[in-house]
């Protein structure tokens, strides 16, 4: 299974907006649903699918507005790197129960920009049923690769929500990027002592534990 890790890095992603989401959605979708990878190459694999398909560094800029401006460049690094750990940790820690789900795409929709189109998606059950629209924001430039800046789920802009909350954690914490970036690095620490848990405690765990907890549920929690 080593070749599962490292495919999303040697594939040719399309070009075309549509064809583009649908092939990551594909590949992610096969990632997800082999059950004999193990939970590394798993993380490995949605990595490099992250990497290759989304502007990780802009979006990491984006998410901390204002306060670019006052880091050092050190820290913005430490950051961004910091923010993609957390993000590959969150997002494999909550699709390890995937269970066949698929999606489609409903429509690619041009914008007032030229490089920028939004593809809506609609995510389906095993038996074709909808669960919801999600929709992305990708960019093409001639020359380079098409990327993802923005992901939209039931109308709500998760780097939008994700900048929002950022932004004010650290407006509350002096102003202080690091602070941020310690909080991401605890949060990591426990996504991993969940995800070496058995699900049936790890569900127990979270349930009795206080909100203000460090090992609560991050998803649907906001940085305090």
């Amino acid at each position: 299974m080593g070749c599962l890790a490292s495919s999303p890095k040697l594939a040719q992603t399309p070009s075309e907006p549509g064809a583009f989401i649908e092939d990551l959605g594909k590949r992610a979708i096969k990632l997800l649903g082999d059950k004999s990878a193990t939970e590394q190459q798993q993380r490995s694999g949605f990595r490099a699918l992250l990497r290759e398909g989304f502007a990780t560094r802009a979006i990491g800029f984006f998410v901390i507005g204002k306060y670019r401006r006052s880091s050092s460049r050190s820290e913005i690094n430490e950051f961004v790197t910091t923010f993609e750990n957390y993000i590959v940790e969150l997002y494999s820690s909550q699709f390890r129960n995937y269970a066949g789900q698929s999606f489609q795409i409903a429509k690619v929709q041009a914008t007032s920009r030229p490089s920028d189109f939004i593809v809506t998606t609609h995510v389906l059950r095993a038996n074709g049923e909808l669960i919801f629209k999600v929709a992305f924001q990708v960019r093409q430039r001639k020359g380079k690769p098409s990327k993802i800046l923005d992901v939209k789920i039931k109308g709500v802009s998760m780097i939008l929500a994700q900048r929002d909350e950022f932004t004010a954690f650290i407006s509350r914490h002096g102003g202080k990027l690091g602070a941020l970036i310690e909080v991401l690095k605890k949060r990591i620490g426990s996504l991993k002592i969940k995800r070496q848990q058995p699900d049936d405690y790890s569900a127990e765990s979270t349930s009795n534990n206080s909100p203000s907890e460090g090992d609560e549920d991050v998803k649907s929690r906001t940085i305090q």
